[in-house]
C-alpha cells in the first residue's frame, strides 16, 4: 500500500458502495507492485539472463519495464468523489444525474443493469446499499 494514495482515498465511498479505502487501485497496491516487480527486474539483471530460461528469449524487457513505468502512474485511483475511477462509468454518470450521492437512494436499485458489468460484485454492492448507511 502506498500511504499517501491511501490517505487520499481511506474514508471514500464510492456512489456504488465501493469502498476506496479497501480497493487495490485505491490504496495504491497495483501501482506499488509495478514498481516492485520493475525494481525486482532491475536489481537481479534478470534481462541478461532470462533467455536461458523457456520462453525468456521472447520477452521485450525494455517494453516491460516501459508498461511497468505506465501501471505504476496510471493504476492509481483517487476514487470517483475525486475524480478517479472510470470516467464513462454508467453507475457514477446515472448518480450524479440523478444527484445522489450514493446508489442506495435509488428506488430501482434492485434491478438495476448499471452494475453488470462490476462482475460478481454487483449483487453483493447493491445488498449493502440497500441496508442503507
Amino acid at each position: 500500500m502506498l500511504p499517501d494514495d491511501y490517505a487520499v482515498v481511506k474514508d471514500q465511498v464510492a456512489p456504488c458502495g465501493i469502498r476506496c479505502g479497501e480497493c487495490d487501485l485505491g490504496k495504491g497496491c497495483v501501482a506499488e507492485a509495478a514498481m516492485n516487480l520493475k525494481d525486482y527486474l532491475k536489481r537481479y539483471d534478470v534481462p541478461s539472463w532470462a533467455h536461458m530460461l523457456p520462453g525468456g528469449e521472447g520477452v521485450d524487457f525494455k517494453q516491460l519495464d516501459q508498461d511497468l513505468i505506465w501501471v505504476s502512474n496510471m493504476m492509481r485511483c483517487s476514487g470517483c468523489l475525486r475524480g478517479g475511477g472510470n470516467p464513462d462509468c454508467p453507475i457514477r454518470l446515472c448518480s450524479k444525474e440523478k444527484g445522489f450521492s450514493s446508489c442506495g437512494q435509488c428506488s430501482d436499485l434492485e434491478g438495476c443493469a448499471k452494475f453488470d458489468y462490476l462482475g460478481d460484485s454487483a449483487v453483493r454492492l447493491k445488498r449493502e446499499l440497500a441496508k442503507g448507511p
